[in-house]
């Protein structure tokens, strides 16, 4: 978690979003990680099972053209959804997991991770 709050602090984000007990119980299925990216720099990922990314979301954040990015990416549309992603196999700048599928993204004005502003634990 050092990781995560240090890549927080970096890109200007309040780095207790990431440590609160609310995102500790509503992302204690997922994984996460501090990728550098040769576009942008540091990006910080929460990666579901890709099991249940279907309705659970692959979050990231990074900061690019003077403003914070935080993509919300599942695996069937949802209805933010504004784009599509899909990363090579042999792509490095992204979690590996992630890569060889289609992601429908959206980007999230809120920082909040997007778990942590819905109502309950998605199952």
């Amino acid at each position: 978690m050092e990781e995560i709050i240090h890549a927080a602090k970096e890109l200007g984000i309040n780095h207790k979003i990431f440590t609160s007990s609310k995102t500790s119980e509503f992302y204690s299925d997922h994984q996460w990680s501090v990728i550098q990216n040769s576009q942008v720099g540091p990006v910080i990922n929460a990666v579901p099972d890709i099991k249940i990314a279907d309705t659970v979301p692959w979050e990231e954040w990074f900061f690019m053209d003077e403003e914070i990015h935080h993509h919300i990416l599942f695996l069937k549309k949802h209805p933010k959804s504004t784009e599509v992603w899909e990363g090579s196999l042999d792509d490095k700048e992204h979690p590996k997991q992630v890569l060889g599928f289609t992601w429908h993204v959206f980007n999230e004005k809120d920082v909040t991770p997007y778990l942590n502003q819905l109502p309950t634990k998605i199952p």
